[in-house]
């Protein structure tokens, strides 16, 4: 895609779930849970995504587990290295798909931060790409 798509939306990660709300540019809810991914499109039914889907990130990736910073999970799914290099400093994790059915669709996913995980950019093998920024939620 030479022009971006750019989404905005907000994510609520609870014990065991993220709710995960893209605004714009069409309303798109996901529910996900360690077992189970639901979507709604344009506040249409909850459809469970799962085997049948086309998306395979979405269904065996450890989307839940990247975005609930369980990074000891995701060593099921993924080659980690990189770290932090001292008390306080900024961090920087790459993950590489141990599974080669994965890596048919995903090539690396790197995540950043400093006291909790601040962007989360994923190289999809096709050249596509995802840039999730994560900001704390601001009363108001």
């Amino acid at each position: 895609m030479k022009t971006p798509l750019i989404s905005t939306g907000i994510a609520e990660v609870t014990p065991g779930r993220v709710d995960w709300r893209v605004i714009k540019p069409v309303d798109v809810r996901l529910t996900i849970t360690p077992g189970r991914i639901t979507q709604s499109v344009q506040g249409g039914k909850a459809q469970t995504v799962g085997p049948a889907s086309a998306d395979p990130f979405l269904r065996s990736s450890g989307l839940f587990e990247i975005l609930t910073g369980d990074y000891g999970a995701l060593r099921r799914y993924y080659l980690i290295s990189g770290g932090q290099t001292a008390p306080g400093a900024p961090w920087k994790l790459a993950l590489k798909p141990k599974d080669a059915s994965l890596g048919r669709f995903l090539s690396t996913i790197e995540i950043t931060g400093c006291n909790r995980a601040e962007a989360v950019n994923i190289s999809q093998a096709n050249g596509d790409s995802i840039a999730i920024e994560m900001s704390a939620v601001r009363g108001g």
